[in-house]
């Protein structure tokens, strides 16, 4: 049985580039996936006979016209103010590559994006930090058993992530020099982490706790106890205490961690910590 949490929505306010986040949330097993998520398919949806056009502009060979934009827009749900964000950021690449002053244009960009504190991410990066399967591989090639085959690794992780996005990932780490290769040509973790939570935008993160969660209610039916530990504590806490609590957990992380991981297991775990309010405050009337 399979439990699925509904994933947050991909923002386009973290790219700082429309085909970045084109692809990731129109194709995200990768530009040239064979999976149901290609760029066949998604022409199609968009009324399109051929994936030619689209393709174009995903590659940055055209930039999408005003009917494609319309159609990406109302195909990708876009509001009101993020069709507008999409819309700059065409004219803002137009600007660059005719040499005209973006000086306008970025201010623009800046007013409709005026709540962003992170910086906007490139594809590659946003996908390093908000698919969890990236994390878990990285951590699959420092073990002693690790063997570099898609399916092997398909069937390692329990199948939740599918070969199309294995490999994916693993060109995406390669690209990013997270991991590299050795004299033998092996894999190897060049890169503990990938980046600082400060620099990650709330949108990718939520991703990836989402996507750890979604193992965690995973577990609980389909692995035995022996295996996994899930305790949960309903309790009442003082607000002023709220920051003290929170530290106590980053501290008692950090701990188990250097405790019980090493580089000598050949299984991975996942470690997931939920700290939440159940009420909400009411003003009496």
């Amino acid at each position: 049985m399979q439990i699925e949490v509904a994933q947050p929505k991909i923002s386009i306010f973290d790219f700082d580039d429309y085909r970045d986040y084109l692809i990731k949330v129109g194709m995200p097993d990768g530009l040239y996936s064979h999976t149901s998520n290609n760029l066949q398919a998604w022409a199609s949806r968009l009324g399109y006979k051929s994936p030619s056009s689209l393709t174009m502009v995903l590659k940055g060979q055209r930039t999408p016209s005003s009917d494609m934009v319309r159609t990406l827009s109302e195909d990708l749900k876009m509001t009101i103010k993020e069709k507008e964000y999409f819309q700059l950021l065409i004219q803002l690449e137009k600007a660059h590559k005719k040499n005209k002053d973006p000086k306008e244009l970025l201010l623009k960009l800046s007013s409709l994006n005026s709540e962003k504190k992170a910086i906007s991410l490139g594809l590659k990066e946003f996908s390093a930090i908000s698919e969890w399967y990236f994390l878990a591989i990285k951590q699959l090639i420092s073990t002693p058993g690790f063997i570099e085959d898609e399916d092997w690794i398909y069937k390692k992780l329990r199948k939740k992530a599918t070969p199309s996005q294995i490999k994916n990932a693993i060109n995406i780490m390669l690209e990013m020099k997270t991991i590299g290769r050795n004299e033998s040509g092996e894999l190897i973790v060049l890169k503990e982490g990938l980046l600082t939570t400060n620099d990650v935008p709330s949108s990718a993160i939520k991703r990836h706790h989402f996507g750890m969660i979604n193992r965690a209610l995973e577990a609980i039916n389909e692995q035995d106890v022996s295996e996994r530990q899930v305790t949960s504590l309903t309790m009442k806490i003082k607000d002023e205490d709220l920051a003290e609590a929170k530290q106590y957990i980053f501290e008692f992380i950090k701990d188990f961690n250097e405790k019980f991981s090493t580089t000598e297991a050949n299984e991975l775990f996942q470690l997931n910590m939920q700290f939440f309010k159940h009420t909400k405050n009411i003003v009496n009337q």
